[in-house]
Order: structure tokens, then sequence, then C-alpha cells
């Protein structure tokens, strides 16, 4: 007759062996294929659209103050190049996307709308919107300050 310990030990399941390298091969398959599924979505190239867009106005309002005198930061609609004037500093964004921009009249030169950062810090101010399949984000320029500002998602003003 077996004993209660004989029992036990023949009690079908996995190992600790066995668990820890289901969850492995789990967690590489996530952190191989995660990242693809996210980054070529919509929602991600304009997340990233509109972190280059911040990162050039951040540098041309640094250079504004830095130089002493006026940045220009242009923003071609349709190819998606940013420059900034007078350094000749270029951010290219992804030809895809739709973008619009609200700037001062004296700084439209369709399809070039610029944005002046002056040596104080401020700005002639502005709204561009980055737009791409079901993604939209908005960033806003402040005129008084200069700063930049992206707007959460689904923030955007229609």
């Amino acid at each position: 007759m077996p004993t209660s310990s004989a029992r036990s030990s023949k009690r079908g399941g996995y190992t600790l062996a066995e668990l820890l390298v289901a969850l492995v091969i789990i967690a590489l398959t996530l952190a191989i294929v995660g990242p693809r599924l996210y980054f070529s979505s919509d929602a991600a190239l304009a997340d990233r659209a509109v972190r280059s867009f911040e990162s050039a106005a951040r540098a041309a309002r640094a250079e504004a103050r830095l130089s002493g005198s006026d940045t220009v930061l242009t923003v071609n609609l349709d190819t998606a190049v940013l420059r900034i004037e007078p350094s000749g500093q270029e951010f290219r964004l992804p030809e895809q996307l739709a973008l619009t921009a609200t700037v001062a009249e004296a700084e439209l030169d369709p399809p070039l709308a610029g944005i002046r950062f002056f040596p104080d810090g401020s700005s002639t101010g502005g709204d561009v919107g980055v737009a791409l399949g079901d993604a939209e984000r908005a960033l806003t320029i402040e005129w008084i300050t200069g700063r930049v500002n992206a707007a959460p998602e689904g923030d955007r003003d229609e």
C-alpha cells in the first residue's frame, strides 16, 4: 500500500525551472514584438514629430538668447522640414504628416510658416498641428514667454 508521501511525489505539475523558462520566452517575445507594434503606429509617429518640433523650437529660442539677435524657426508645410535661421540647422519630420500652422501674418509665406524668437526670450508665437491618420497633436509657442507647450492627446481644438 502506497504511503501519502509516495502519492504526493507523483502529482502532475510544472517545476519552477519550467515556469521560469516559459516566462523568459514570453518576456523576450514581448520585448521584440511590442516596440515594433507601437513605433509603427500613427500615434507614435505623430508623438515623435511633436517631440522633434519641440526640440527645434527650444533650440531656436536658445540660439536667439545666446546670440542676442532674432532667430526664426520656419516650417515647410509641404515637405515637413523645420529650419532655424540664421544657423541653418534642419530637422526633418516624416513627410506623410499633415502639418498646419497658425502664425503671425508677417511670418507667413506659404508653404513656409515661421515663428520668430527674440533675444529676450519672447516670440511671435503660434500654433502647429500635426496629424497622421487618426492621430492629431497640437503644439503652442507662447508669444510673451516663447515657451513651447505640447497639448496632451485629444486636447486639440477642431
